[in-house]
């Protein structure tokens, strides 16, 4: 008798506490996306700009797209690197002409550090090289919206 009354009360015990726990497993899914950015902004965590191509520093306009070129990355985890790339991106790829031709100043100088040329139909790049700390093209990506190309380079040094 008592070893019935036993098992009645851990199954009601069991299922109550299945009842009070399913709204916080639910909360806890749909609201994933919500709370993630919290935790990340809360921390000071940002994703590595070796993932998303740096922050931009500049925009061209060109009428029916734009041109977007993002910082140079030579981040590394205790310091900068002697490698890295600078990131261009071109977007909405509906308004992007047959061929692409662009100078680049990355580092705005004034000078035109590098010439590129995308055919967006193919995915195809060619880089000219204007300033010897461009190394070549190390990506071309086709992404959502356009297309963005990674241009290898070398960290300058100082004299």
């Amino acid at each position: 008798m008592m070893g019935a009354t036993m098992n009645k009360v851990r199954a009601v015990l069991g299922i109550t506490w299945a009842t009070l726990a399913l709204p916080l497993v639910l909360v806890t899914f749909v609201g994933n996306g919500y709370f993630s950015k919290g935790l990340a902004s809360a921390t000071g965590i940002t994703v590595t700009p070796w993932y998303t191509g740096g922050e931009l520093t500049q925009v061209v306009g060109h009428g029916t797209y734009s041109t977007l070129i993002h910082r140079p990355v030579f981040d590394g985890l205790f310091g900068p690197r002697t490698s890295g790339f600078v990131q261009v991106n071109w977007e909405p790829a509906s308004g992007l002409p047959t061929t692409l031709e662009e100078r680049i100043d990355y580092d705005r100088d004034g000078n035109a550090d590098f010439l590129i040329r995308l055919d967006p139909s193919t995915g195809e790049a060619q880089l000219t090289a204007y300033s010897r700390a461009v190394k070549g093209i190390e990506q071309v990506y086709r992404l959502r919206n356009g297309w963005a190309v990674r241009v290898s380079l070398v960290l300058a040094r100082s004299s």
